[in-house]
């Protein structure tokens, strides 16, 4: 029972109810509300970062002291276990919780302060920096250290331990398979990182240098920088937000090489070609990072997945017994203020090199300016197919190449930082 009600997505909650007969199951809403999202894990810390990180108080707890129970409308007919093979004809109705109609703009407010917290705390270009350097350094920490089966914290040989997997032993795990045994996994919290460091500054290892550095930017906090983000729906569409990570490195390399040549010499802030200082551009320098941020239920409204109730029902509602409880409906009308799109994709690029910063972002802007033309040319095709029935023209513009006309246009602007 206790797994259903923190995992509603658990393959042995989607035949049947787990713990619980059909007349309970609402209490599967309170915890992981597996119809809207609207439930107290969510309440709690979306209020408790709101106000730890920016010092907002919550204005959505009235929420928590109107809910009731009643019989709503299942918001995922399709693929709801209990609703999915009822006739068309047929209701599907849930106990579930549900609010007055006058709270519309509360639990509208609810969802927001979910976007929000992603876009300022969650994912922040600052957040995820530290997070993609941290992650470099348990890579690279993987490929020279192992954990034993031990679980002496005073053991010095215990973990982590020196490996180059040379005559690996059962006992030995790389630091990315703790996960698969629990007693390893119990000792892989904060400290892991105090613990590589120890060991690797008793090392004279050379071949730990990569991993020392790592280290010295993290205690420095010298973090990955952000260095350009794009709007998929403004530049790129599908297309590119489907466009492989790798892919999109290379096509910025080339096409900082076809407009700036291979080698660029930094002078103050300005790059030009010249013989002093050459700084070459390497995807390895270069981070891509797709994300996706919503409401709570990708492109729907998850408001529209909610019930509410008129408050003439909730006069006697407390003292009705299950089968007598009030029919609750998604809501007719919305607030107003209410967003026009609920899923905002973006691509963002961040430089592993801090000596890099100012090349990369020079790079960012060469690719985004050929990407920009190359998708005005796409939807002016496109346009031209709508009005004319068909195009004459053979030529792809989003595929951007050596030849094409955005590789032209963006050579010959010069860009100065």
């Amino acid at each position: 029972y206790g797994k259903p009600l923190v995992y509603p997505d658990a393959p042995e909650t989607q035949s049947s109810f787990v713990g619980r007969g059909k007349e309970k199951e609402f209490l599967y809403d309170i915890i992981s509300n597996r119809h809207s999202g609207l439930d107290v894990d969510r309440y709690d810390y979306y209020a408790r970062d709101g106000l730890s990180a920016m010092g907002k108080k919550d204005t959505y707890n009235v929420l928590l002291r109107t809910a009731v129970v009643a019989r709503g409308l299942c918001p995922n007919r399709d693929t709801c276990f209990d609703c999915k093979d009822k006739p068309p004809a047929e209701e599907a109705r849930h106990l579930m919780i549900c609010y007055p109609v006058k709270h519309i703009s509360e639990a509208m407010s609810f969802f927001e302060t979910r976007i929000n917290n992603h876009d300022k705390i969650y994912t922040h270009k600052k957040t995820k920096a530290a997070e993609l350097l941290m992650v470099d350094l348990m890579v690279e920490s993987d490929r020279h250290f192992s954990m034993l089966f031990s679980t002496q914290h005073k053991d010095p040989d215990a973990f982590p331990t020196h490996s180059r997997f040379v005559d690996f032993e059962y006992p030995k795990l790389p630091l990315s398979r703790a996960w698969m045994y629990p007693r390893l996994f119990l000792r892989a919290d904060d400290s892991i990182v105090g613990v590589i460091e120890d060991k690797v500054l008793e090392s004279s290892d050379e071949g730990l240098a990569s991993l020392k550095k790592l280290l010295h930017h993290l205690r420095k906090h010298e973090f990955y920088k952000c260095v350009g983000e794009v709007e998929i729906d403004e530049i790129g569409g599908d297309t590119l937000f489907d466009m492989d990570e790798d892919d999109i490195k290379k096509e910025m390399v080339t096409i900082l090489l076809e407009t700036e040549g291979n080698r660029i010499a930094r002078t103050n802030a300005t790059y030009e070609f010249g013989d002093e200082e050459q700084i070459t551009l390497d995807t390895n320098d270069i981070i891509v990072e797709k994300r996706e941020l919503h409401y709570g239920s990708k492109e729907k409204n998850p408001v529209l997945q909610m019930n509410f109730l008129e408050k003439k029902y909730f006069e006697d509602i407390d003292s009705l017994p299950i089968e007598k409880l009030p029919l609750a409906g998604p809501p007719e009308k919305l607030p107003l203020n209410k967003p026009e799109h609920f899923i905002k994709r973006t691509i963002r690029f961040f430089s592993r090199d801090r000596e890099k910063n100012e090349l990369l972002g020079h790079a960012f802007q060469n690719w985004k300016i050929a990407k920009e033309e190359g998708y005005n040319e796409m939807k002016m095709c496109f346009e031209e197919m709508d009005d004319e029935g068909e195009s004459q023209s053979q030529s792809n513009p989003a595929l951007l190449t050596q030849e094409s006309a955005s590789y032209s246009a963006v050579k010959r602007r010069k860009l100065d930082f």
